[in-house]
């Protein structure tokens, strides 16, 4: 039974790395290209297993770094190979060329031991979960900061947030305690699941990587713009100079106030941080400057606020009676119910049903 788990896993794996390779929407590609490589390498691992084979075990020296790789493509889609990055394949390359020299003297260099505790010995393959499970960390440390520059550049987090993505390194992570337990641990109950563990994971792992969106659909030259911008929010970043000398920057206030007050072009649901420099015939780090410095906050909270503002109008003004809930959402400029909700509360304390209540009792 174990045995049919792990070739079907492995079969898994190698569509799912076919379909991300020739991915058939063509987005994200490079990213994908990454992730493909990431799966296909774990299909090898689950014959291995079956096969009793540690011929390919070198190669699990790769998992870790084609997912963070992946995972920062995803995040950065215009970035391009640095010679620093080749420097994560390093420990792989090391293990290759170790393994054909303890080849050659009809030894597995996977099953070298490190050191011993008592009865317990670390062998060089126990590296590898070890290594898996920190790259994890590292994505989605990289996955957090994206979510977070996010608002930046955009009032809706949650369409672009990489929220698949989240829950694809969750289930890495649960592959990975799985993992450890096989090679340091060997709980008995842990390692007879263990099988079912992985079959499922990579379901999920289709399931919720065929679900992925196009990240920044915007042109190349916006998404330059865009790229350094967000390097600039980075913790580590000098301070920013001043954009607009003053007279530019009363002039782009007025414009600005203009379109929020009088065009209200916040009520538009795709709106961007891009729209909205178009807008104002400045550059995408201008206006972003120019809403930074004027709010103290960043584009995602200036256009929400707004947005709330303008659902507390429609939900005290008797709006409710011709719209629903969802309609009023719509139309305070949101694209989702979750997403007005959650912001909503945090700007008022309040739902929005318990918000109308408490004030038509006042």
């Amino acid at each position: 039974m174990n045995g049919f788990l792990m070739c079907f896993s492995a079969g898994g794996c190698f569509l799912l790395g076919f379909l991300l390779l020739f991915h058939p929407l063509g987005q994200n590609l490079t990213a994908n290209r990454w992730l493909a490589v990431f799966v296909s390498i774990m299909g090898t691992a689950f014959l291995g297993i079956y096969f009793k084979n540690t011929a390919f075990s070198s190669l699990q020296f790769m998992l870790p770094p084609c997912i963070y790789l992946s995972t920062i493509y995803f995040v950065q889609p215009i970035r391009v190979f640095k010679n620093k990055d080749g420097l994560h394949f390093l420990p792989f390359l090391i293990c290759v060329l170790l393994q054909l020299i303890w080849k050659v003297k009809g030894m597995d260099f996977m099953i070298v031991p490190l050191f011993a505790i008592g009865n317990f010995i670390f062998f060089i393959r126990d590296l590898l979960p070890l290594q898996f499970l920190a790259y994890i960390i590292v994505s989605y440390r990289a996955l957090t900061v994206h979510r977070r520059n996010l608002k930046q550049i955009t009032a809706a987090v949650k369409e672009i947030g990489l929220d698949w993505l989240g829950y694809f390194l969750l289930i890495l992570s649960v592959i990975s305690l799985f993992w450890l337990n096989d090679a340091l641990f060997g709980v008995l109950f842990l390692l007879k699941v263990m099988p079912v563990i992985y079959t499922g994971s990579i379901f999920f792992l289709a399931y919720f990587s065929i679900r992925q969106d196009a990240v920044f659909a915007f042109n190349k030259t916006e998404l330059k713009e865009i790229a350094v911008l967000l390097d600039q929010t980075l913790p580590d970043t000098p301070p920013k100079v001043p954009r607009l000398n003053d007279q530019e920057f009363a002039v782009s206030l007025a414009k600005l106030s203009q379109l929020m007050e009088e065009d209200q072009i916040f009520l538009n649901n795709d709106l961007s941080l891009a729209d909205l420099a178009d807008r104002l015939a400045l550059s995408i780090h201008d206006t972003s400057y120019l809403i930074n410095t004027h709010t103290k906050g960043n584009f995602y909270n200036f256009i929400n606020q707004l947005r709330v503002e303008q659902a507390k109008n429609m939900l005290l003004d008797g709006r409710m009676e011709e719209l629903s809930m969802i309609g009023i959402a719509f139309g305070s400029g949101f694209n989702s119910k979750t997403a007005f909700n959650t912001a909503f509360k945090k700007y008022t304390g309040y739902s929005p049903t318990a918000y109308m209540k408490a004030h038509k009792k006042n």
